[in-house]
């Protein structure tokens, strides 16, 4: 009898065990909702952005409707791209939490001072969430923690999305122009001209005539020209500024005339650009530019077709114009 009270003692201890540890667990995630927004805040109220890492921090400020770098001396930020970001963070669901613990923080990278990145969203200056950003368990996913939490989350997101360098916000196509605002270009060979919608190379000989499609090419080049990253505004001796490799002047229909300068640094691969019309020096890739710059006049130009006689072309017979008998 003895020994069936041991055997139902122990298993009365086990019960208690195990409603014990359900009853805690129930505490420790019964106030988790897996469709939790992962940040509370209003997307529309936005109106700054600041991003660390452990070595580098931006902010992103918008001003009258447009995303800048004040730091970066008020350049337009990628609008589409800052915009995106936003929508992402602010469709972020929580989920079930990978870790609640305190120390989960350091180990998943998501700490106060140990993080890969600190998100922190403003309203005038005012903080509206900040999100810890740490390691990646796999493709495309990292852990984050909203501040003021110890939960851990695993979420779709890429640690590139939320980069800490002016670089990587930059609008790159600041330098881009519609091709038909384009009347007038100069370069040291030769100037085209645009007369009724179609390009004229000025000082052609009596059989040249302006090969369209080069033309067309090389003012489709310069219009789409795209910067890699900023030089700031401040000339630099490595810039080698005194001799430029290109110069180039483009006239505008709204009569502003824009000019290009570009500088080849010594021992650099990249191109060097100042543009007139901007503050910034701009870093452009080699292969933007050497395709403008080996452009020249023989490109540009082609022999006019020979016309046919006049005979030939309304296919009269030539010898009966002659006054040629003919025998059979």
């Amino acid at each position: 009898m003895k020994k069936w009270i041991s055997i139902l003692g122990g298993l009365l201890l086990v019960q208690l065990v195990l409603a014990v540890a359900v009853n805690l667990m129930g505490e420790d995630y019964g106030a988790f909702e897996p469709q939790e927004k992962l940040l509370a805040f209003d997307k529309k109220e936005v109106d700054g952005l600041r991003i660390e890492d452990d070595e580098n921090s931006l902010v992103l400020q918008k001003r009258d409707g447009k995303w800048l770098l004040p730091e970066s001396g008020d350049f337009p930020a990628d609008q589409e791209t800052v915009e995106r970001l936003l929508e992402k963070l602010a469709t972020l669901e929580k989920g079930w939490p990978v870790a609640t613990t305190g120390g989960a923080a350091k180990r998943f990278k998501v700490d106060d001072e140990a993080f890969e990145r600190r998100l922190a969203l403003l309203t005038k200056e005012e903080t509206q969430a900040v999100l810890y950003v740490g390691t990646s368990p796999g493709f495309r996913k990292v852990h984050v923690r909203p501040e003021g939490e110890d939960a851990v989350y695993a979420v779709a997101f890429n640690t590139w999305e939320a980069g800490a360098k002016a670089d990587d916000w930059i609008d790159k196509d600041i330098l881009k122009l519609d091709g038909d605002q384009v009347t007038r270009v100069e370069m040291s060979d030769f100037t085209l001209q645009r007369s009724d919608d179609q390009w004229q190379l000025i000082g052609l000989k009596e059989q040249e005539e302006t090969n369209g499609e080069e033309a067309s090419a090389l003012v489709d080049k310069l219009t789409g020209l795209r910067i890699q990253s900023l030089l700031g505004t401040e000339a630099k001796p490595s810039f080698q500024q005194e001799e430029p490799e290109l110069e180039v002047k483009m006239a505008l229909k709204s009569g502003d005339t824009l000019t290009y300068r570009f500088f080849k640094p010594e021992d650099e691969a990249h191109y060097v650009l100042k543009r007139s019309d901007l503050d910034h020096y701009f870093k452009v890739a080699p292969f933007a530019v050497e395709p403008i710059q080996s452009a020249e006049r023989e490109k540009l130009v082609q022999t006019k077709a020979q016309e046919a006689p006049m005979s030939e072309a309304s296919g009269e017979d030539i010898s009966a114009e002659a006054g040629i008998e003919t025998t059979e």
